[in-house]
Parts: C-alpha cells; structure tokens; sequence
C-alpha cells in the first residue's frame, strides 16, 4: 500500500483520539522528507508527544530497528511508536519503543 493511503488513514485515527498530528508535506526537490529522517508523523495531545514511524506489517522489524537506532545514538527518551499497516485485517500493528 502506499505511504499516503497509509499516512491518512493514521491521521483518521488520530483525530478520532482528539490527538493534534503534522508531516512534513511532498516537495518534488527534497529525497528526505522524513522527521529528523526517521519519523512519519508527530502527534500531539495536551502534554503528550508521540513520534511515529509508519511501515506496511512486512517492514515493521526494518523500521523497529531504525528508529531504535537513531534513539540510541542521539541519546533519546521520547515516545517512539511503529505503526504497521495490516493489509488483511485492515487495522495497524502499533509497537511501542
């Protein structure tokens, strides 16, 4: 599935969740458009802060271990998620770093 269909239906469930969320939008000249080059989405509600990388369910364990490795080299403790798209059971997988 592409990352777009991905990101929007992130974004709904989101919103449902009262949550405040933003990504950096397509520019034709820019390879990275990438958070820090590592995230998706951030999303925020009241005093919470969630960082979120999205993935289809095939790529969760790549993408477990990039963001586990730019927490760990930029000595990082913020709320850090994977969400993997199910493509079958319609729903994401979200993993917790």
């Amino acid at each position: 599935m592409k990352e777009g269909l991905i990101r929007k239906k992130c974004l709904t469930l989101l919103k449902a969740g009262n949550w405040v969320a933003w990504y950096p939008y397509r520019v034709k000249y820019r390879k990275e458009i990438d958070i820090f080059g590592v995230f998706d989405i951030v999303a925020v509600k009241k005093d919470k802060t969630r960082f979120i990388q999205l993935t289809t369910l095939n790529n969760i364990s790549a993408r477990r271990r990039k963001v586990n490795k730019f927490l760990r080299k930029n000595k990082l403790k913020i709320s850090a998620e994977v969400w993997g798209w199910d493509r079958k059971k319609k729903l994401f997988k979200i993993i917790e770093l």
